[in-house]
């Protein structure tokens, strides 16, 4: 028998009426009855299933029923999820930072080697569209005057600090002076907000970043083992490792952090692991 043969036979047999009797089966009374072939049953089965799936998927797709689900597969969660990962990336940028920043620190107060690899830079329009002023100031002038005396013959500084001359790095009103006993290791400095924060001497930047407690904070590395510190800054302008002039622009006065009620700069001056009071050394 050919294969046509076989289909058309086979469509017969479905076609064919059945009859389906409920029969009582006490009294073999029959209740009711009614013929139906192969072929109408099976129809009949498949729109069935095909409604109730279409019912199932529109009560999922638009009722709450799709929580009890999937619970994550919704706006709400997903958008949750996305900031709470971009929270733990942020706390673990801050927290590697942060350790890399004591790790630096400790080996520099130590007197030890320390990494001077170059940090990632903070993405800030600020620093992009920021310009220099580079314009004489009366520092310049006394610094001036400062070189051309010690070439005539002039000493250093009473200080009885192998240095020359440092440069203010910002100018303004002292509002928290030196106090090594009350743990103040440096001064606050009041000035305008959004004020550049110059270098105070030729040096090396070994600390570039962000700690909660004193925001964006940038350290350079000087001759004579002296050290500056910068705190509370809003944008900082230089990474790790760059070199830097006296009066570099190096930060931009700000209010970051948690140690701090307003815009000012706290300015600390180390050297060889002792905090030195920059009142003595520098006119704000």
């Amino acid at each position: 028998m050919k294969i046509s043969d076989r289909i058309r036979n086979y469509i017969d047999q479905l076609r064919e009426k059945h009859k389906l009797t409920y029969i009582d089966d006490t009294t073999y009374h029959e209740k009711w009855s009614f013929n139906v072939s192969s072929l109408s049953l099976i129809s009949l089965v498949l729109v069935y299933t095909l409604v109730i799936v279409l019912v199932v998927m529109v009560l999922f797709r638009y009722t709450s029923l799709n929580n009890f689900v999937n619970p994550y597969d919704n706006d709400e969660t997903r958008s949750l999820i996305e900031k709470q990962s971009q929270s733990i990336d942020s706390l673990y940028a801050v927290t590697g930072s942060n350790e890399k920043y004591l790790d630096n620190l400790k080996k520099l107060l130590n007197d030890e080697p320390f990494d001077d690899s170059i940090s990632l830079r903070q993405q800030d329009t600020t620093y992009l569209h920021y310009t220099p002023d580079f314009s004489k100031s009366r520092e310049d002038s006394l610094l001036r005057e400062k070189v051309e005396r010690d070439m005539k013959g002039g000493g250093p500084l009473e200080s009885g600090y192998a240095i020359d001359f440092f440069f203010p790095p910002v100018n303004g009103r002292i509002s928290q002076s030196f106090n090594s006993e009350k743990d103040h290791f440096g001064v606050d400095v009041v000035t305008a907000a959004d004020e550049p924060i110059k270098a105070c001497l030729d040096g090396t930047v070994i600390v570039s970043g962000w700690i909660p407690g004193e925001g964006n904070i940038l350290i350079i590395q000087h001759n004579n083992d002296f050290i500056s510190v910068y705190k509370h800054c809003s944008v900082l302008l230089r990474e790790q490792g760059d070199k830097i002039l006296t009066g570099d622009p190096v930060g931009i006065v700000g209010n970051t952090g948690e140690n701090t009620s307003g815009p000012h700069l706290h300015f600390e001056l180390w050297q060889k692991g002792n905090a030195l009071n920059p009142q003595e050394f520098i006119s704000f």
